[in-house]
């Protein structure tokens, strides 16, 4: 079962989109993965429109700030971070640096936004009262994060040295990076550039969604006016692609294979 009610350091625990209309993204959305929606007002004014699936949190998206408009819309990762100050001191120790320093969000928690040495920006999260998504690796729920990069090794070195990371490459290329906490499945990376994708792509910590039915759920982004950036790909977890919603995000969407088959 993905229920979860705290996460170990180090590990990703919530995901949320910053988008250029709200109410437009949680149509898309809901129509996509069923979620259900609870506005959200902060301190800081706007909305924080927080997606359940059932009576758990699994997501969140918000509209852009004024003065972000520079900034494309697109989903954020973030790494649970037991001391934040700790954590961060060490990010810039090892090479990172801070794109946003850590604040307070109300009684939920405290967070930064850092960017790591090959380029790649990711939040870390310090809960209080929200820990992050109470359900995780099931059907309509984020099941992976992944680091699009150039320097994938050095990237993997940093995070290890960061977060304590366990490690594991693929031999074959592109050479796929897996990691793990206390044994258990984390997150993955893998070097644009052995790859071969186009050097324009930016570093970025991609979000992966489980879906029942791969090829239903691309026909849902089409209707809705997003649209499938690759055609599906066969790998041993199962099936997936990447697409851009309405207002240009970008996710993967998976299904994953059962088990049992």
């Amino acid at each position: 079962m993905g229920i979860r009610d705290s996460y170990e350091n180090g590990v990703f625990s919530w995901v949320d989109l910053m988008t250029t209309d709200q109410e437009a993204a949680k149509q898309f959305y809901t129509e996509l993965f069923s979620w259900k929606f609870q506005d959200m007002p902060v301190d800081t004014g706007g909305v924080y429109s927080m997606a359940f699936k059932g009576e758990r949190p699994v997501a969140a998206l918000f509209a852009r700030p004024d003065n972000m408009q520079q900034v494309p819309p697109h989903w954020s990762s973030y790494i649970t971070a037991h001391d934040l100050e700790a954590t961060v001191k060490s990010w810039q120790d090892h090479g990172g640096t801070v794109e946003m320093p850590i604040c307070d969000i109300m009684d939920s928690g405290r967070m930064a936004m850092v960017k790591d040495p090959t380029g790649a920006i990711v939040g870390l999260w310090q809960a209080k009262d929200f820990y992050g998504a109470g359900l995780v690796n099931e059907v309509n729920t984020f099941c992976w994060t992944e680091l699009q990069t150039r320097g994938a090794e050095k990237a993997a070195e940093f995070y290890k040295a960061v977060f304590g990371w366990d490690l594991e490459v693929d031999e074959k290329p592109p050479n796929y990076i897996s990691t793990k906490v206390k044994g258990h499945d984390n997150c993955g990376m893998f070097d644009m550039d052995k790859a071969k994708l186009p050097p324009e792509i930016p570093s970025t910590w991609a979000v992966y969604f489980n879906v029942v039915d791969l090829d239903e759920s691309l026909a849902i982004v089409n209707r809705l006016g997003g649209e499938a950036l690759m055609d599906p790909i066969d790998i041993e977890p199962g099936r997936f692609t990447t697409v851009k919603d309405p207002q240009g995000a970008i996710i993967a969407l998976m299904q994953v294979n059962d088990p049992d088959d």
